[in-house]
């Protein structure tokens, strides 16, 4: 009962209760303020799109209204009715009559005029348009004319919206526009053309978006670049305002630009209540601002926040409940893992009131972890003596051999023989290319596991990885001596198992059988050079000695001189069968010199065909096709000498086949000239045998003899030719008479034409067409 001791206090599964119930509680509080905190970033930055669109549709229509005003004072500075106002010291009667017709008139015209001025600059007069200008006593009048004349803000620009009060307020009673014969500022000297706008369309929509969007809580304003704001004067609520405060705001620099930018929206207190500012740079030096009390817009955030930290205390409680249920169901498997492990733990059963459940398991664990890792060292001791046995056993007798083999249990029998073999990767060189090295790890685990598996169902057998291209074998008999014909037949096993599932073709290589421990590493470097004779003997090939004795009999080092200089000749004079010949005989010799002979041999011949092509490519006016540079190369890329024998007579025939004699090379030029001559100007009437020799400086019979000897007709009737089938083409596509087709391919007599049409097809162009038409 000990040993239950730490189990039935249930430490661990207390913490894992108080832990899931403060993470639950942590977590739901979290997310309540953080739900919190994003609505309000959410309304705010709704309510500043919102804002942004209807700012953005202010100063459009401001932009359109400033496009329509800039034509209509062009008009207007340019009209012959207003000229006389603007310009003339002593104004006649009708002129004065004419330019007030011409004022009311664009009035009546232009909705959004609110009235129009004509300042004279001559006899600072000014006329204007509207009705509270004629009968107010001049009060209009000396309105705009203080202002005109005497604006304390300094030049007036021109071509420009500006606001303007007759009263002097700010409340804007129109947009004036000031149009001059000059871009400068207005100054008093000049005559001009005063613009007066309605306001009333641009703070209209302005008021009704306003409502929609906030309830009317908000106010619209044109801020001006001295910082002076302007409303409709009919907005429902005054907001407190501290237009110095808000001039601050909006034009504070951008950080890392040092410059303000072109909209955006702040948060401030201005007059005592927090109020939300959107703004925008609309035209010229205007700033359209959206003033609202924050408020009022985060009503809605309060009441959900309050909302929010109720549901959030429910939660809470609902949580505690599901931290109980969910505490046991965790703990579930953690005791039935100590049901399990419980009687090899009796031994080291921990003191109850300073382990929990979590500790007794890691101990055992580290204890079964000690245990794999003496496993694994035992394995790693194993490898290395195998590796030594094979390659480097020059230290060690046959009596220190034995002991090592049991001391650490290896597979090896007691008494010989023995046999070495090596299982060497095909084409390794594109399977390193081509395989990432988790593949190739998974690879090596495979061939190592298949092969000892099924090797050791008939021997004793130790395997290794090289860690090269290749893996080493160590076979002994259990009870009977080795058989080679078994050892044979259980490594094609292998060969076919690791085709069939991982796509891997392997060589082998069988040295001879030993009967000493002290033989092995020679056994086994005969075995690697057997594995590398798969260039003679081909891909999955297993090799042993007997199979290649010739070659390794075999004392010739190079091939014959003669070969490979009547190989060179052959290519040189393009004589593909004496080279094919040739290069068979080469590779018949090949096949019997020994291995290093072998490669050295092909090296040579790489380098003697590629002498020859160059010294052709010297001879010739154009280079060949093949790639001189990279034929050395070649013997690289394949691995047998099947694969060799036919990429060096590919080789040879691309060659040889570029390296025909000049003069061949010269009448097929002529050949092929006179063929383009023939369907360039087969239309002509006048092209003949005669016409082509000429047009190519040639004698006429020495053109028809070369063209009758190369295509087996005369031109004329290869002419003949080309012209019928051109004509055949065209009695199918045009509904051209057949006179006119007779014409395009170049006949001018018709019974000439339909005796050659019906001798080639055997009808007349005529029945042709209506046979065709039919079927």
């Amino acid at each position: 009962m000990k040993a239950y001791g730490y189990f039935t206090s249930k430490k661990y599964f207390k913490r894992v209760l108080f832990s899931i119930m403060l993470t639950m509680a942590l977590i739901l509080t979290g997310l309540s303020a953080a739900n919190t905190y994003l609505l309000e970033r959410s309304v705010k930055q709704v309510q500043e799109d919102a804002n942004l669109k209807v700012l953005t549709q202010t100063q459009y229509n401001l932009s359109y209204m400033n496009e329509i005003i800039v034509h209509l004072s062009t008009f207007a500075f340019r009209d012959n009715a207003l000229i006389p106002l603007m310009f003339s010291n002593n104004l006649p009667k009708m002129d004065y009559i004419r330019g007030y017709q011409q004022m009311y008139n664009m009035l009546e015209s232009s909705s959004f005029l609110h009235s129009m001025a004509v300042y004279n600059a001559s006899t600072r007069e000014l006329y204007g348009s509207s009705s509270d200008f004629l009968v107010d006593g001049g009060t209009t009048k000396s309105s705009i004319l203080d202002w005109l004349l005497h604006s304390s803000e300094g030049a007036l620009p021109a071509s420009r919206l500006i606001p303007f009060s007759f009263q002097h307020s700010n409340k804007i009673d129109a947009f004036a526009f000031i149009v001059t014969d000059t871009y400068g500022p207005f100054i008093p000297s000049q005559s001009a053309i005063i613009l007066f706008i309605k306001p009333d369309w641009v703070f209209d929509s302005l008021s009704k978006l306003n409502g929609v969007s906030s309830g009317g809580s908000g106010e619209i304003l044109i801020r001006t670049s001295d910082g002076q704001m302007f409303d409709s004067g009919r907005s429902g609520q005054t907001l407190p305002l501290d237009q110095t405060s808000i001039g601050k705001l909006i034009e504070a620099p951008e950080a890392g630009t040092g410059t303000a930018k072109d909209s955006g929206f702040v948060i401030c207190n201005s007059g005592g209540q927090k109020v939300m500012i959107t703004y925008l740079h609309g035209i010229g030096d205007w700033t359209i601002l959206y003033i609202q009390p924050y408020k009022e817009i985060m009503k809605a955030v309060s009441d959900m926040r309050t909302r929010n930290f109720a549901l959030t205390g429910a939660f809470i409680l609902l949580s505690i409940a599901i931290s109980v249920w969910l505490s046991y169901k965790l703990y579930g498997p953690i005791e039935a893992m100590l049901k399990r492990i419980l009687p090899h733990m009796r031994h080291m059963a921990p003191d109850s009131s300073k382990r929990n459940e979590l500790d007794a398991m890691g101990d055992l664990y580290e204890q079964l972890s000690g245990q794999l890792q003496e496993i694994s060292s035992e394995q790693i001791v194993r490898k290395y003596y195998i590796r030594k046995f094979l390659t480097d056993n020059r230290s060690l007798s046959e009596l220190d051999m034995r002991q090592l083999i049991r001391k650490h249990e290896l597979q090896v029998a007691p008494s010989g023989p023995y046999m070495a073999c090596t299982l060497r990767f095909d084409r390794y060189d594109e399977y390193d290319r081509r395989t990432s090295s988790a593949m190739k790890k998974l690879h090596s685990f495979a061939v190592v596991n298949i092969a000892k598996e099924a090797l050791s169902r008939t021997f004793r057998c130790e395997m290794i990885d090289m860690q090269e291209d290749h893996f080493a074998i160590l076979l002994s008999g259990r009870e009977e001596p080795l058989d080679p014909a078994s050892v044979k037949s259980a490594i094609a096993d292998v060969q076919q198992i690791l085709e069939r599932y991982y796509n891997l073709s392997l060589t082998c290589g069988i040295g001879e059988a030993v009967t000493q421990l002290t033989q092995l590493s020679a056994c086994y470097y005969q075995s690697h050079q057997l594995s590398q004779y798969s260039i003679l003997m081909g891909y999955k090939a297993i090799i042993e000695w007997q199979d290649i004795r010739t070659n390794l009999e075999n004392k010739q080092k190079s091939l014959p001189d003669d070969v490979e200089k009547k190989l060179s000749e052959a290519i040189k004079k393009g004589k593909l069968t004496e080279a094919g010949s040739e290069l068979e005989r080469a590779f018949a010799l090949l096949a019997a010199l020994q291995l290093e002979d072998m490669r050295r041999a092909i090296a040579d011949m790489a380098w003697m065909i590629k002498n020859a092509a160059a010294e052709i490519t010297s001879n010739r006016i154009t280079q060949l096709s093949v790639d001189i540079e990279r034929i050395p190369l070649l013997p690289q890329d394949y691995y047998t000498l099947d694969e060799l024998h036919l990429a060096f007579l590919s080789l040879c025939t691309a060659i040889c086949e570029e390296a025909k004699p000049s003069s061949m090379e010269r009448n097929e030029m002529i050949i092929e000239t006179v063929k383009e001559l023939i369907w360039q100007k087969y239309s002509d009437y006048n092209l003949s045998q005669q016409s082509i020799a000429s047009t190519v400086k040639l004698s006429s019979a020495y053109v028809g003899k070369l063209f009758k000897d190369s295509c087996g007709i005369t031109i004329t009737e290869y002419l003949n030719d080309v012209r019928l089938r051109r004509a055949q083409e065209l009695l199918l596509k045009e509904d051209s008479t057949i006179t006119e087709i007779m014409e395009k391919v170049g006949y001018g007599n018709q019974s000439y034409f339909f005796r050659l049409f019906k001798s080639k097809f055997g009808t007349t162009p005529k029945e042709f067409r209506i046979k065709k038409s039919i079927s």
